[in-house]
Parts: C-alpha cells; structure tokens; sequence
C-alpha cells in the first residue's frame, strides 16, 4: 500500500486539476490516461491512442485508438467519447488555461466562447478514428494531450465521469489498478488539513506536497524539489516602449520573487536602466497566492515616484481585464501542457487569455510560427528562448521566477520516479506502509 497525503477536496475531473496543485496533478494522471503521455525522457509517447500521425503540413493529427478500448470499469471508449472528454474542456471558457491551451484547433475558440455547440476540427470517423484539424502547424499538440487536464473522462448519458487511466476508485480513498497483473501498488488517500509535514514525521504517509514556507529540516524523509509547469512574469503592456522599461528600470525582480513562497527567483534577469516611468500607472493583481508579490510591486514603484493605483481581484475578473486588455501592468503565471514554453507562446500571439502584446510584429509572428512548428526538440527550444528575449528586449515581459514544490517521500519508499511534468512513475515503487 502507497499512502500518499492529500489537503482538501478534488472534484474528480481532471480539468480541474489546478497546475499550481501537484497533489490534484497526479491524482488526475494516476486515474485519467490522455491520447498520449510523457516518456522518462520527458517526450511524448502512446496511450490512450496506439499511434498517430500527421499529415505533411502538420495541420491535420490522426490518432487511432485500440479497438478494445475500454475505461476503468470495462466500458468501451470510443473515438466519439474523447472527442466529447475534449469539448468538455474547451467549454470550460476563456478564462480556463487548460481551455486556452488548444485554440490552434480549428473551432476551438467558438466553442470555447459559447459560439458553437462544439469543436469543428475534432471528428471521429468511426470507433476508432479520432481526427484534429489546426489552423496553424502546432508541433507540440501530442505534448499538451499528455497533460494531466487532457485525461480521458469517458462519461456517459447520466454526466458521471468514468476513470481511464492506470487506477481506478476503490472502497472508500482507496486507488486500485485496473490490471492486477501490472504490478502497481494499492494506493491509500490520506485526507487531512494537518500539516503534511506532520504527516510524514508521524510515519502516517509515504508521500506529500509540503506547504509553501514548511521547514522540512527535521523531517525524517526525502525532500525533492520539483519544479512546476508554472512561470511567473511581470507584463506590461503600455503604448511607448520608453514607459514600458521605465517602469521595469524601477523593478527588482529578486525581491518579486521573495515575497511569494515556492517561487524559486530568475536571477538571470535583470531590469534595465533605460526608458522613463510614467507619472502614475494601474497595477491589475489576482487575488490569491500573487498578492505579496503585487504588494511589493506597488511598494517598489511608489518609492520611484509612481503614483499607483492597485486593483486587486478575484483570479476570474483578473483574467477578464487581462484578456479584455484593460489590465496594462499585472503579474501573470504562465502555465500549460507544453510546460511554461506552452504558457509564453499564448501570451505572445493576440487573442488567447494570456495575451498581453494585442498585436504581433513580424518578428514575433515569425518566431511564433518557427517554435510551433519545429519538429525536432533542441531547435523549438532555441525559436522558444528567442521570443522569449524578443518581449523582454521591448519590455513587454520581465521574468520574475518559477514555481517549485517541495515534496516529502518516506525513506522507505523506493523505485518512485517523478515526470518531468510533477506527475508519478509507481510502476517500480516499493513502499513500506
């Protein structure tokens, strides 16, 4: 039995698996397969769909499924059901990040709207079929399908969600694998609002995600630093460029960074001397985890002789004044299936969620298109990293940090492999519990 410490509540949808949740993450992959999932090298390979392929202009993605497909309590899983699990989270609306990981997909965005009753570039041929047509090259679709939020929910007529993936619910918090042949442990939820520090000191868990702040010096377990799919960034969007680094000039990322627990700080950067700040600027800041942050930032313009007029708001209104364009300086996280490479192509290109630019020069739009439709890895990463530097040179973006969770694991646990995108490898664990 693997016993794994989980805080509060899951609605069991793996869309609702906030990124910045580890806990709810891998909850989520354990029991929902995707069409595809990440490898140990941290690359796309075969799930749900035992293979796929692409069409020379890479707009159009075929991915067949076994014909006896079947969830977790042995009911089939048809081509037309994923396509259904799909247009679940695409209508989840604009201001979801799962929803605005796929607006390539032809219909997308109108069904993500409410202007479609569903998503004109997913089809399922027949049973086995399952067809997804873009309107620009997007090399990176197999890798957005592997994250957790695009788990399979096979739900019937009645609207409950069946698992897919490699576990299934048992009695009471219990995990239980679908095949009892694979050699995967039981696994034991252990539900609790105690300190998951004490957790695993009282020897009651194997594995939790220890709170932000937790000094773990005296926990008799593993500590491992994982990195999450989640960046944060400064963004302004002001007309003049020279306002724009004005105001960054006036910024210390490092001490961005600090306020926020969990939030390892990108020292790399630096803000640039240049430019003039504007006499008085509107900071827009969600409500939540990024408030020390915005309150920081309100400090550190108000002592350069900006006037601030701060806006807090819930993380809903935030996203409608982002996505609106109202909201001219704010914090952002940027999150996706595609890690936080996936996060910076929708803040770069205007209409999703995340945009923050509202048009796109030719440079950009060049390097957008190049990073999306690389197929090879190393040179995506370059073309990524490129337009990357080409916000931070015009100061529409300066990175702040990247989120990090601490998790503890119990010396007695052994073979536990974290993805490289936070979720669990249990196919070698031995636990003691």
């Amino acid at each position: 039995m693997f016993r794994m410490g989980v805080p509060g509540e899951w609605s069991g949808d793996p869309a609702d698996a906030d990124p910045a949740s580890v806990t709810n993450r891998a909850l989520a992959d354990l029991l929902f397969e995707g069409l595809t999932r990440l490898g140990p090298a941290g690359l796309p390979e075969p799930a749900l769909a035992e293979r796929w392929f692409v069409t020379e202009d890479r707009l159009t993605w075929t991915f067949v499924l076994p014909e006896d497909l079947v969830d977790g309590g042995g009911v089939a899983v048809t081509a037309r059901n994923v396509k259904h699990s799909l247009e679940s989270v695409a209508a989840r609306g604009p201001a979801d990040q799962a929803a605005t990981a796929l607006t390539v997909v032809t219909g997308w965005r109108t069904h993500m709207n409410g202007e479609a009753g569903g998503v004109a570039g997913i089809s399922a041929p027949d049973e086995t079929t399952l067809v997804i047509r873009l309107d620009t090259a997007f090399e990176l679709l197999p890798d957005v399908l592997a994250s957790p939020p695009f788990g399979v929910t096979n739900r019937g007529d009645d609207g409950v969600i069946r698992t897919t993936g490699a576990y299934r619910w048992g009695e009471g918090d219990t995990l239980v694998p679908v095949d009892d042949r694979s050699g995967l442990p039981m696994i034991e939820l252990v539900r609790s609002e105690q300190d998951p520090a004490a957790l695993v000191a009282g020897g009651l868990v194997d594995w939790a995600v220890l709170r932000p702040g937790t000094d773990s010096d005296g926990i008799d377990a593993d500590v491992i630093r994982q990195p999450l799919d989640l960046r944060v960034a400064l963004v302004s969007r002001l007309p003049a460029r020279a306002d724009r680094l004005g105001l960054f000039g006036a910024v210390a990322p490092l001490l961005l960074a600090t306020e926020v627990p969990a939030l390892a700080p990108r020292s790399s950067v630096r803000a640039t001397d240049e430019g003039t700040a504007p006499a008085a600027v509107v900071v827009d800041v969600p409500q939540g985890i990024l408030e020390p942050l915005g309150s920081e930032l309100v400090a550190q313009l108000e002592s350069a002789g900006v006037t601030v007029v701060p806006v807090v708001s819930p993380p809903a209104e935030f996203a409608a004044r982002v996505s609106s364009g109202e909201a001219v300086l704010f914090p952002v996280v940027m999150a996706g299936g595609t890690g936080p490479a996936g996060g910076l192509l929708r803040m770069a290109v205007p209409g999703g969620v995340d945009d923050v630019i509202g048009q796109l020069s030719a440079a950009r739009a060049e390097l957008a298109q190049a990073a999306t439709a690389a197929i090879e890895e190393e040179p995506r990463d370059l073309f990524f990293a490129a337009l990357e530097q080409h916000l931070i040179d015009d100061a529409f973006l300066l990175p702040v940090g990247q989120f990090e969770a601490r998790i503890a694991v119990d010396r007695g646990v052994r073979g536990l492999r974290h993805r490289a995108d936070g979720t669990l490898d249990l196919s070698g664990v031995v636990a003691t519990g």
